[in-house]
């Protein structure tokens, strides 16, 4: 029964992200760019849920907002994590593990821009890795006073945390979404290991938590954080570990079944556009060369109705209605 119930929790993210397979001929075909999108969705809900009671901030998020910044020169930017609060301003998360004398600049051009477009004020928290400590936070750019707040990390035991739910998890204890956001960190955190180390520890102890839910959860903050900190060889790894779930081979199973009903589904049009171009060769001895492009770009059902009033047409330029 509880495994039902889990499956119940875990099948949206899952179904978006099945979405994103397809089999073409045989070859297994992944849009990376949706699972992104599908595996940060999940893991900008998460975060809202959860971040403000790990970073002591005492607001209520009520929803994620764009990330998105297109300034007057149409240039876009992102930032981190951003989101509305409950007394309609912006809490703005920024992860750091470099300590750049720009960012701060960087940070103030982001918030100023939101100001300028949205008008509701920012509240900008920097979190920066256990490597970074006692950087700047305040900026006098004359008429405009921008500060931000600064997360340290290195004041925080990554080593003795990563025990502590190593622990929980073999004891097969539940986890509260703090635990999580605090697997998720730990390679930020102030440790005797090197980051490379810790982010493969984070990685299997996550593939060890029992609950599926849970397991999900942790991965895609990981997936989220490590596009942002994660060295080559430790996004790597984790893209094995992840295959290796049963998510991960969930995922690969039904996105397999899809890719078949898939690739026959299209197959089969293709088969009818190659046909219809057939006929209407035929029928007008030679075809545009765009014309035959845009055929084979046409809906099943378009294919369809060409075939069914292929003698109705008087010259090839009758397809441009259809087309």
């Amino acid at each position: 029964m509880k495994k039902n119930k889990t499956n119940v929790r875990i099948i949206p993210l899952f179904l978006e992200i099945i979405s994103c397979i397809k089999q073409w001929k045989g070859r297994i075909v992944m849009d990376y760019n949706k699972i992104e999108d599908a595996v940060f969705k999940k893991a900008m809900e998460f975060f809202k849920d959860n971040a403000v009671k790990f970073f002591g901030i005492n607001t209520k998020l009520i929803a994620p907002a764009e990330t998105e910044i297109k300034n007057i020169d149409i240039k876009t930017n992102y930032t981190d994590y951003l989101f509305y609060t409950e007394d309609g301003n912006y809490l703005h998360f920024e992860f750091q593990t470099t300590d750049k004398k720009e960012d701060i600049r960087r940070f103030l051009y982001y918030d100023s821009s939101l100001f300028y477009k949205e008008k509701r004020k920012i509240r900008t928290v920097v979190i920066y890795s256990a490597d970074i400590e006692d950087v700047e936070t305040y900026v006098d750019a004359g008429t405009i006073k921008y500060e931000i707040e600064a997360f340290y990390m290195k004041d925080l035991n990554g080593d003795e945390k990563l025990e502590s739910l190593r622990n929980k998890i073999q004891r097969k204890e539940h986890l509260t979404g703090e635990d999580i956001l605090t697997l998720s960190f730990i390679p930020l955190m102030n440790s005797k290991e090197s980051k490379s180390k810790r982010s493969l520890e984070s990685i299997e102890l996550a593939d060890a938590i029992p609950e599926s839910s849970e397991k999900l959860q942790c991965l895609t903050l990981l997936y989220a954080l490590f596009e942002k900190f994660g060295d080559s060889f430790s996004k790597g790894k984790f893209k094995e570990v992840f295959a290796m779930t049963e998510i991960g081979r969930m995922i690969r199973e039904d996105g397999i079944r899809e890719g078949k009903a898939e690739g026959k589904a299209e197959g089969k049009a293709e088969g009818k556009s190659e046909m219809l171009i057939k006929q209407l060769t035929k029928r007008f001895n030679k075809i545009p060369s765009e014309y035959v492009d845009k055929i084979m770009k046409l809906p099943q059902t378009t294919i369809d109705v060409i075939a069914t009033e292929i003698f109705d047409l008087n010259s090839i330029k009758d397809l441009e209605k259809y087309l």
